[in-house]
């Protein structure tokens, strides 16, 4: 999901002028660092599995190099 779209999704919406977010209220503010923690999960959650996919194809070459 992009930015873009969960910007739509839950009604934040960015100052095209300024090209700052609006923090005025409490509310906007907490749903951007809710954006802002979801952001960071998927990138841990990216690079987990990156280092998982290394893994199996290191351990796959093993086994097949000793057949």
């Amino acid at each position: 999901m992009k930015e873009h779209e969960l910007n739509t999704i839950i009604g934040v919406v960015s100052d095209p002028v300024k090209n700052v977010y609006d923090i005025t209220s409490r509310k906007n503010l907490e749903e951007i660092q809710r954006i802002i923690r979801i952001f960071k999960i998927n990138e841990g959650q990216n690079f987990k599995h990156k280092i998982f996919a290394l893994k199996n194809l290191t351990t796959f070459k093993l086994v097949m190099s000793n057949n």
